[in-house]
């Protein structure tokens, strides 16, 4: 048995790179996993303004 785990950036990729393991005969084990990356905190001067937030998501699949 095989296994990997496939990342991407986005949900929508991540759905694509699942679909197209699907179709090469890989299968999903388990659920997504969402994991954030980086944590950027936004001032405008000393006034906190915003927060951005990068993540990435995964899948494990398995074949065999």
């Amino acid at each position: 048995m095989e296994q990997k785990i496939i990342t991407s950036s986005s949900p929508e990729g991540l759905n694509q790179q699942i679909k197209e393991h699907i179709f090469d005969g890989w299968i999903p084990v388990g659920s997504h996993q969402v994991v954030t990356t980086h944590t950027q905190n936004r001032f405008s001067g000393s006034t906190h303004r915003d927060t951005m937030y990068s993540h990435e998501y995964s899948q494990t699949v398995k074949k065999g």
